[in-house]
């Protein structure tokens, strides 16, 4: 499906700009052309590609971020090297402006990656990369204040209930990702598909409410959004900025060519939402920020992979660490029992003494009780984890 021609017309202006703003909060994505130069994208893809082979030969998975159907597709954690920081400069000065419209002037970079789409890689299931803070606040450990209080007591906590709950509701930090194309995007390379204005509770209660643990797909999606998804068909240089609340995924490649693209995301003040990758090496988070673009050569932390080299120089090795202080899924093994979100419909593991005062809570049991995220995945098929129990 290709793009509306009204969805690519370049940010050239600052009445522009306040148009595609506008366009982000509503739609939830816009498509904006020609943002980093070919000669630049050459550049940044060559890197990319052989960075991405070295590091797969080598087994450095600390350099891959985690991302859906890792089969044909892996999400690098992009070092400092002048192609990306070029790539970087333009992207920052072309979305800048609608950045501050919508987030305002503290505005930091919390992912920098590239995503590449080997032959054969399979449709993504279709999802959001952060959760709606209304989502998230139902989803939460949570409880109102009891009646075994004095009044005066049960008002203020009643008081500061209703604070905790605007905050988480409307108060989460908004995230906008951009998909760079790094070579013409053709409709059989698996281009993003996007749903329009699916950025809303109500969209997110829809794909929650067809529980997480049975995957949705584009088809499907169609119908239950009640919204044809596009497919971005994008060209060398054009990207499209999405709002991480809006359904997406990656499509199936069924050509013979790789497909890569650019990935920066931008945060903005307030709470940090649920979700995302954060795909970004350690070494560069809480540097990189909007005020800081352009960024100088100078910061170039290595030189631009050679696909001809007998050998690449990686980025040093990062001990590994719990992302967003989530717990990691164990081996199936080691489950001792099983419990069932009531949100996500998903499994988590659990003491077996655990278990059932989990599942007798009065308002069922939910994945931040023992520390998971509802944007994670399950880890095992239910089949498996029926097996093993």
């Amino acid at each position: 499906m290709a793009v509306d021609a009204r969805e690519v017309t370049p940010a050239t202006m600052d009445g522009a700009s306040l148009e595609h703003s506008k366009q982000l909060l509503s739609q939830g994505y816009i498509v904006l052309k020609n943002v980093i130069a070919e000669s630049d994208c050459d550049a940044l893809l060559s890197h990319v590609l052989a960075t991405t082979d070295e590091a797969r030969r080598l087994g450095r998975g600390d350099l891959f971020g985690n991302i859906q159907e890792t089969d044909n597709r892996s999400d690098l954690k992009l070092d400092l090297c002048v192609p990306v920081i070029e790539a970087l400069n333009q992207v920052g000065a072309r979305c800048g402006p609608v950045w501050t419209q919508v987030m305002g002037e503290r505005v930091k970079f919390v992912e920098l990656a590239a995503i590449t789409s080997d032959p054969g890689a399979v449709c993504q299931p279709v999802h959001a990369d952060t959760m709606h803070g209304v989502t998230r606040f139902l989803q939460g450990e949570m409880e109102m204040p009891t009646q075994d209080v004095g009044v005066e007591e049960d008002e203020e906590a009643a008081d500061d209930m209703t604070s905790v709950v605007r905050a988480i509701a409307t108060d989460t930090a908004l995230i906008y990702t951009c998909l760079v194309a790094l070579q013409d995007v053709e409709p059989d390379m698996g281009p993003t598909h996007v749903w329009p204005g699916t950025n809303t509770v109500e969209h997110h209660a829809t794909l929650w409410g067809t529980g997480a643990s049975e995957k949705m797909y584009t088809g499907e999606a169609d119908k239950a959004f009640g919204v044809v998804h596009k497919d971005m068909t994008l060209k060398k240089g054009d990207l499209v900025m999405y709002d991480s609340r809006t359904m997406h995924c990656g499509g199936a490649n069924t050509s013979s060519k790789r497909r890569s693209v650019l990935v920066v995301s931008t945060m903005g003040p307030g709470i940090r939402p649920d979700g995302t990758t954060w795909t970004l090496l350690r070494s560069l988070r809480n540097r990189l920020v909007l005020s800081g673009v352009p960024f100088s050569r100078d910061m170039a932390s290595s030189s631009a992979a050679d696909p001809s080299a007998a050998s690449i120089e990686l980025p040093v090795a990062e001990a590994p660490v719990v992302e967003d202080n989530h717990r990691v899924v164990p081996p199936l093994k080691d489950w001792e029992a099983a419990v069932q979100c009531a949100f996500c419909r998903r499994w988590r593991p659990c003491a077996g003494a655990e278990a059932p005062k989990l599942t007798g809570a009065t308002s069922g049991f939910s994945c931040p009780m023992i520390g998971f995220s509802c944007l994670q995945e399950q880890g095992y098929s239910a089949e498996e984890i029926d097996a093993a129990f």
